[in-house]
């Protein structure tokens, strides 16, 4: 087991996992950057459910926010990276090495401690609070029980890019485990906020940057 400790804009990022076992490839490292309206992507889907409007669906706002206790029922945020696996270009073709894969939010409000989790299950841009059965569990059926990253304390108020370690995680999908992506879990009722793939300012919209090493041909 691995720990990794990266502290950034006044915040500490943690993160946990298991190094794969995956043979070198033989090419040069590259590094590629999945984030929608840069270089043609579009494939990032992100969105809020929420207890309070259990059968609303909050696909679609510039927002979304990961709180316990938000304006008396918890909140959170589910968000995945679309086709980044494949031959094609700009994409991680299957089998690669991964060295190193962060996936990064431009957060704007100060909160509590976000816990990151791999989710285990497909889930649909539509989907609800209730679709998804009061929210997400990291239960190992759901969510995996074991947290990819976590943020650590709160974060400045000001905007401020957040770095959350994923590449345990990409690296299983690299060897062929369906991408679901993730769910943002708070700790706390003091609600954590970041800007999502609707966000007018491409350069604040989540993104997910990956260094690897295709495989031998």
């Amino acid at each position: 087991m691995k720990l990794t400790f990266a502290a950034l804009a006044g915040a500490l990022l943690v993160a946990v996992g298991l190094t794969a076992d995956v043979p070198p490839g033989t090419g040069a490292k590259r590094t590629v950057t999945f984030q929608d309206g840069a270089n043609g992507y579009a494939g990032t889907v992100d969105i809020e459910i929420w207890a309070v409007s259990p059968n609303t669906c909050l696909e679609g706002n510039p927002n979304a926010s990961s709180d316990a206790d938000n304006d008396g029922g918890e909140s959170q945020i589910l968000m995945r990276f679309e086709n980044i696996i494949g031959d094609k270009p700009g994409q991680i073709p299957p089998k690669s090495a991964i060295h190193s894969a962060k996936m990064v939010v431009s957060a704007f409000d100060p909160g509590d401690t976000v816990h990151l989790h791999r989710m285990l299950v497909p889930w649909k841009r539509t989907a609800t609070w209730t679709s998804l059965v009061a929210g997400v569990t990291a239960d190992g059926l759901e969510a995996s029980k074991q947290k990819d990253s976590f943020t650590f304390g709160k974060i400045s108020a000001s905007s401020s890019d957040i770095p959350f370690e994923v590449t345990d995680t990409v690296q299983a999908w690299a060897n062929g485990t369906p991408n679901y992506g993730w769910v943002f879990i708070n700790t706390g009722g003091n609600g954590w906020d970041f800007y999502t793939s609707e966000f007018e300012d491409v350069k604040q919209r989540p993104k997910l940057v990956v260094e690897f090493t295709p495989p031998k041909k």
